[in-house]
């Protein structure tokens, strides 16, 4: 989830399920704050899910905070401020790892479903769906670095490079080899 600052106006962009398509005029500044996942909902005091797929201003979801966000200096100022919950990098850290969610949730000491709850209200969606993400996330980085189609399949997880294909145009909307491959 991000912070976009454009010209007077911030607006908070939900998580995304797939591509987003953004049009400004060409002379338009604009600058954002990606957050760590699960951050940005306890700053706001909204569960993700409420903004998944949208962009809103900040003063409709969180006035307070948008009396003290109005530049990226001021929203890294409530990064540091904030408290993320104790779960949160765990749940990041196992999903990544590739656990699936039954052993995320044994190793947190929470049911499935308490386990689902609690992701899609800090992430926006639940734990299958961002351990895709983070998976993307982790094959974009190798490819950007350089790495070969085949190896970032196997290095990020994938099974063969048609899976990574389908999950990285399904996010994107972009082919793998967009990022940079050789």
């Amino acid at each position: 989830m991000d912070l976009v600052f454009d010209g007077d106006s911030v607006s908070v962009a939900g998580a995304d399920t797939g591509p987003r398509h953004v049009s400004r005029p060409s002379a338009t500044d604009v600058s954002g704050v990606r957050f760590t996942p699960g951050l940005l909902p306890v700053i706001l005091g909204v569960p993700a899910d409420e903004l998944t797929d949208l962009t809103v201003p900040l003063a409709d979801v969180a006035p307070a905070v948008a009396r003290r966000v109005r530049c990226p200096a001021d929203a890294r100022a409530e990064i540091e401020s904030a408290t993320t919950l104790s779960w949160v990098g765990p749940t990041v850290r196992a999903l990544s790892s590739g656990a699936s969610a039954r052993e995320t949730a044994d190793y947190l000491g929470i049911s499935e479903r308490h386990l689902h709850r609690r992701c899609v209200a800090a992430f926006g969606y639940g734990p299958r769906r961002l351990q895709v993400i983070l998976r993307v996330g982790h094959a974009i980085d190798l490819l950007r670095a350089g790495a070969a189609l085949a190896d970032t399949a196997a290095d990020a997880g994938y099974a063969d490079y048609p899976h990574l294909y389908r999950d990285v145009v399904r996010l994107t909307g972009l082919r793998p080899a967009a990022f940079g491959s050789r």
